[in-house]
């Protein structure tokens, strides 16, 4: 009876066994992200990953940094990505000329970056043949620093451009240029050497409509996959809320990912929540899509009559379900309109 009995039992505990190991098996997911060593501003992606939240909703997600938001971009249209942390102009252009690539959160919506200036530079109007860091012609430090120039009044033939490395901070401490384009807690550390570097221009306040980061997927895999789509934009939301009521569990985060002195990261984290960095809603408002997609066709970058309208650009739905889950963001701090 025993001999009997053991088969049985043999296939039962097989069956125990495989099941909570068929349960915990977990979706692969890559998601794109701008720069290495991410920038503060980036984190809620990377929040969401190192406190479990993806993991919790059935993910296994890895997230690859590509230097910059426009090679997030392709490698999304290339389909290498699931899901990516593009440029909001780039992708509003995309959509113009056909890329089926659309915007399903918007966590990261004002353009945190600022202009870093030597003390000799009290206002804008200093700029006027001053050395202007960039990395390259027409790339990030570039158009946000003739936008700078635009604001100030200066013909950018009054300024020299000074090609630097893509690390701005040593070269702009070293004295090499007389202003750089910083994240915030690049110029934090850049202060901490140089003391009477500050900020001339901030891109938030000189651009408050422009969008500057969407978390996009291409309309194929949100078809394909919804379900992992919802999963990514719920923990991306949830995350971003993390970052406004827990600190204590965001730094050592900060100083894992980034490599900056605590004290540089604990002064810049501080400063992006007093000035409401992220939105810990949907961030997809129609007007900053839509000031965005107005302002490339006003410069240019899109033909009159191609400006996409805004349901082309964003799909809601994700958000949308995602805020009805965890509830509407209305504080304690930096509250946002859910859309």
């Amino acid at each position: 009876m025993r001999r009997m009995i053991y088969p049985a039992l043999a296939a039962l505990a097989a069956v125990s066994f495989a099941a909570p190991q068929a349960a915990q098996a977990q979706t692969k997911v890559t998601i794109g992200i701008p720069t290495s060593p991410p920038n503060i501003v980036h984190m809620p992606a990377i929040v969401a990953k190192e406190l479990g939240l993806y993991k919790k909703a059935g993910l296994d997600v890895d997230i690859v940094s590509l230097g910059d938001g426009v090679k997030v971009y392709r490698a999304l249209l290339a389909g290498n990505i699931d899901l990516g942390l593009t440029p909001g102009a780039p992708t509003i252009i995309g959509r113009s000329n056909g890329a089926t690539v659309k915007a399903v959160a918007a966590n990261l919506p004002k353009f945190e970056a600022s202009m870093v200036v030597r003390g000799d530079i009290k206002t804008m109007a200093d700029l006027k043949g001053k050395r202007i860091g960039i990395q390259e012609p027409g790339g990030f430090a570039d158009l946000l620093s003739r936008s700078v120039l635009r604001a100030a009044k200066i013909d950018p033939k009054d300024v020299n451009f000074v090609s630097i490395a893509s690390e701005d901070v040593p070269a702009l401490v070293a004295n090499q240029v007389d202003t750089a384009i910083l994240h915030v807690e690049q110029e934090m550390f850049a202060k901490s050497k140089v003391p009477d570097l500050h900020a001339i221009g901030r891109m938030w306040e000189l651009q408050p409509k422009t969008l500057y980061t969407f978390l996009a997927v291409t309309e194929k895999t949100a078809a394909a996959n919804p379900a992992m789509v919802q999963a990514v934009v719920t923990a991306n939301i949830e995350a971003t809320r993390i970052l406004y009521t827990d600190k204590a569990k965001i730094m050592p985060i900060l100083v894992k990912q980034t490599g900056y002195p605590e004290k540089v990261l604990s002064e810049s984290f501080d400063f992006m929540v007093k000035e409401c960095i992220w939105d810990a809603n949907s961030g997809l408002g129609p007007e900053r899509v839509n000031f965005t997609a107005d302002l490339m066709t006003k410069i240019g970058n899109i033909k009159e009559g191609k400006t996409p309208k805004y349901e082309e650009i964003v799909d809601p739905t994700f958000a949308k379900k995602a805020i009805e889950q965890l509830g509407e963001w209305k504080g304690p701090v930096c509250p946002t309109a859910a859309f």
